[in-house]
């Protein structure tokens, strides 16, 4: 009977062991099934398409910045085309250094000839003539002054101011025009709050500032011009280059 006893616990102790040398293996292979899982999702992830993103957005802001600063003093347009040259050609020379950490090499371009020669951008969306004719410039709009310097027209475009009960459209049918609406002029057609909105964009091009306050905060939509940065991005083992259009000063 003893014999029969200490042959049952040593069964019950080898039983024991294969089953905790089990668990130690499985749970080593789970986590090496979880590493390799998120190896592979991050190498999916494709960091450097983020770079080109983060590159093209840091460009366009830049020269909306640049365009701004040089823009704010009263001076001749060469003067200042060459103040906004001087600021981007700083800009152009630092951002290698920082992608140089990542072992990239970065090159940055910009073309002005729109704001050399006077070119308008056109009412769209985007400013170019394929953009959206049709748009929102701003919402929830409780008091703003509208300023439009029409250059060229096809045919007429509109600027509509809409509230919860109306629509009050500013038609634009003949160029060139340089037209003001107040804010006083707004309220006296329409009320707060309002959108504005920009209809047949592309069958006219020039300048417009909108200022005012909206949700309850103080906000400019202005737009001259459509300049393009172009920027490369090469490793070792890809090379990118894309051109943008960017919307100046905003």
């Amino acid at each position: 009977m003893e014999i029969t006893k200490n042959e049952d616990a040593q069964f019950m102790l080898l039983a024991g062991f294969i089953i905790a040398i089990g668990l130690v293996i499985t749970t080593v292979m789970l986590n090496n099934i979880i590493f390799e899982s998120n190896m592979a999702g991050e190498a999916g992830g494709d960091p450097i398409k983020y770079d080109v993103v983060n590159l093209m957005r840091i460009s366009g802001d830049e020269m909306k910045s640049a365009y701004r600063n040089a823009t704010n003093v009263s001076a001749p347009n060469d003067k200042m085309i060459a103040n906004f040259t001087v600021q981007m050609n700083n800009f152009s020379a630092n951002l290698p250094k920082i992608y140089a950490l990542h072992g990239e090499g970065v090159n940055v371009n910009w073309d002005v000839n729109n704001w050399k020669n006077g070119y308008y951008a056109n009412f769209t969306d985007n400013g170019t003539a394929s953009g959206a004719a049709n748009w929102t410039v701003i919402e929830n709009v409780m008091d703003s002054n509208i300023t439009v310097n029409l250059t060229t027209i096809t045919t007429p475009f509109n600027i509509c101011v809409t509230s919860s009960t109306k629509t009050w459209q500013i038609n634009f049918t003949t160029a060139p025009e340089n037209r003001t609406i107040s804010s006083s002029q707004i309220i006296a057609n329409i009320s707060s709050p309002y959108t504005i909105s920009i209809i047949n964009g592309s069958n006219a091009s020039g300048k417009f500032n909108i200022k005012g306050n909206a949700s309850g905060k103080n906000f400019i939509r202005s737009r001259d011009y459509i300049l393009y940065s172009t920027v490369t991005l090469s490793t070792s083992i890809m090379r990118a280059n894309i051109t943008i259009p960017v919307s100046v000063p905003w």
